[in-house]
């Protein structure tokens, strides 16, 4: 039996291993992860069929990338004071990387007796031949060697093993940035994240051709001029949606680790992760042209631009969204799909439906009643003539006046002598204001989206007539 102990979380896990058993492709570390593929993708093979002379050969062209003045800056906050930044007078950098990342080739296939596992994947951990612990210095978030308390287990240094600490080395290739951080992406689906690898290869690879990373105002990491991570998060989720969409199951997640490997920051990464919920609900909208036009839509309503923000930035790259927020936080978002000033509903009416079934776990039948009983309310006012109704729950700003105003409409449905009454009671109290009524904003929320669909014309022709009138 093989032991692992994991390091994202509150506390460690201790957990056993059957022998044998351990994933090649995959130990459940974003860095190591990223480095994994990283290696998949440059020789063209799987990790565990590279051959000591594919490592080494891909090791000369990483040394050779992280020797740029683009990837120096880049390497400073991923893997400070190691032999690719190295100040030192006379330091031979290039000589000592190589050097390191041989000795890790060479180390995969050795032994030690000790009883020392890796953290990442279990297999039993290497011993450096300076005798030297593995420190931030080589592997990002995990402290100094003079500080014990920044380290698992309380232990000066960590216990690696020699491929996963030489797949740390290449995970920068498939960071991505995000508001000038280098930040480690993943997905519980391979294949996503082979294409992701893909494109930042291809951007790597771009550049090295066109000479970029000559110069250090050429971000070496993949960048695509995101500020916000929140927003960058869902950049890469609407473009895996649309662009990989084949390849999306129904239990996909996406998390950026945000990293800060300098000692300024006490945590050292900030985690963004996109529920499955939300990754499916993002889905349906993308596979949608016209959905889609009308999600980006709603989310330009949302941004938030701070006075003198410089012109000419792109604001869905640099501005905090209300939305995306609410959505990475659990928080409600039904309050955006209705305009009150205008009395229109600013997407349509599945939109809404997909959203509480996917976002907002709410089951089919309750949305199904509720949007019946909005129905008969639109007609009830039709009838009724009386639009004033629709702005008198609208303004409904308490539980209490919102079940006036249903109350209201109850007795209006009775006046104009309808079969049967506008709802149960059972249906009230089981699907319009259950349990502790913590949820009725919602439920009014969704009773006007619909009735301003239902009732556009008749809410239009009234909004004009107001201002003619005011004209006069």
């Amino acid at each position: 039996m093989l032991k692992a102990v994991h390091r994202y979380g509150v506390e460690e896990i201790d957990e056993e291993i059957p022998a044998g058993k351990i994933k090649p492709d995959s130990v459940g570390d974003p860095i190591v992860n990223s480095g994994l593929i990283a290696i998949k993708l440059l020789t063209d093979k799987e990790v565990y069929n590279c051959s000591k002379g594919d490592l080494k050969k891909a090791s000369d062209k990483l040394v050779k990338l992280y020797l740029t003045p683009a990837w120096y800056k880049e390497i400073q906050s991923i893997f400070p004071n190691s032999t690719y930044v190295q100040a030192a007078r006379n330091y031979k950098r290039e000589e000592k990387s190589k050097e390191f990342l041989y000795e890790l080739i060479d180390g995969i296939d050795e032994v030690d007796k000790s009883n020392d596992y890796c953290i990442f994947c279990g297999n039993p951990a290497y011993k450096r031949r300076d005798g030297k612990p593995f420190v931030k210095t080589q592997i990002p978030l995990i402290g100094s060697s003079d500080f014990t308390n920044f380290f698992p287990s309380f232990k000066n240094g960590i216990d690696v093993c020699a491929r996963c600490a030489l797949a740390v080395q290449f995970a920068p290739q498939l960071f991505y940035k995000t508001g000038g951080k280098p930040s480690a992406i993943n997905c519980n689906n391979e294949d996503v994240m082979l294409v992701f690898g893909r494109e930042c290869i291809e951007y790597i690879n771009r550049k090295m051709v066109l000479n970029a990373f000559k110069s250090k105002d050429t971000s070496g990491i993949f960048d695509e001029g995101f500020k916000s991570p929140q927003n960058a998060l869902f950049h890469l989720a609407y473009k895996l949606s649309v662009n990989y969409k084949t390849l999306l199951n129904d239990n996909e997640e996406i998390m950026i680790y945000r990293i800060d490997n300098f000692n300024q920051n006490p945590a050292g990464v900030s985690i963004y992760k996109l529920p499955n919920n939300v990754f499916r609900f993002v889905i349906m909208l993308m596979k949608s042209p016209e959905y889609r036009r009308t999600w980006y839509d709603l989310l330009s309503r949302h941004y938030r631009v701070k006075e003198g923000t410089k012109s000419g930035l792109t604001i869905w790259k640099v501005n905090y969204n209300r939305i995306h927020d609410s959505l990475l936080n659990n928080r409600s978002i039904v309050w955006t799909f209705k305009d009150d000033k205008i009395k229109k509903s600013t997407v349509p009416w599945i939109i809404v439906e997909r959203y509480m079934e996917l976002v907002r776990d709410m089951n089919k039948k309750r949305i199904g009643a509720i949007k019946n009983l909005a129905d008969k309310i639109a007609t009830c006012i039709e009838e009724t003539n009386n639009k004033r109704r629709v702005n008198d729950i609208v303004s409904a700003k308490d539980l209490s006046a919102f079940r006036n105003q249903l109350r209201l409409v109850f007795r209006d449905w009775q006046k104009l002598g309808k079969d049967g009454p506008m709802i149960t009671f059972d249906e009230y109290i089981s699907t319009i204001i259950p349990e502790d009524y913590s949820g009725w904003r919602e439920i009014r929320d969704l009773i006007v989206i619909r009735l301003y669909e239902r009732l556009h014309d008749m809410l239009s022709s009234s909004e004009e007539n107001e201002s003619e009138g005011g004209e006069k």
